[in-house]
């Protein structure tokens, strides 16, 4: 390898089996892209990629889904100009309603998975809001006896 500041792709062209084998036209467009570009094309894949830590997205309060084999955990913050004894909740088997929110208002999070309401908890601890719901079976495989006639 040399040790000079030229094309890193210098050694290509002068290798018998590359030469012929790849393009170095592409290989030299894709070495020239700027990091900072690529920074930024990162950070828009993520931020389209997560809608609910997104601040373009239709809920105010930021949260997060962590999704286990059996329980769903939704973590909420509440900010910080919410008490939270005004807080209330209402669970459907895919959504999740919020109220006691600033100016009287509530908000609404669609779930991603079913959950069955009757058997979920929440706990409220340091500024978080922490749902711990069980997932709705799919349903298991049931056997059927096969008559002969």
């Amino acid at each position: 390898m040399s040790s000079g500041k030229g094309n890193p792709l210098d050694w290509l062209r002068n290798d018998p089996f590359f030469a012929n084998q790849i393009s170095l036209k592409a290989l030299e467009e894709q070495w020239k892209l700027d990091p900072d570009a690529i920074d930024s094309y990162v950070d828009k894949v993520i931020r389209e990629a997560t809608p609910s830590l997104s601040p373009t997205s239709k809920t105010k309060l930021k949260f997060e889904h962590v999704d286990t084999h059996s329980f769903l955990i939704t973590k909420i913050r509440i900010p910080s100009s919410i008490h939270p004894e005004n807080l209330w909740l209402q669970l459907y088997r895919t959504q999740l309603k919020i109220g006691g929110l600033a100016n009287d208002r509530s908000e609404v999070i669609t779930l991603p998975v079913p959950v069955n309401p009757n058997q979920s908890r929440a706990t409220f601890k340091q500024g978080t809001l922490q749902l711990k719901m069980p997932k709705l079976s799919a349903g298991r495989y049931k056997d059927i006896p096969v008559r002969f006639l």
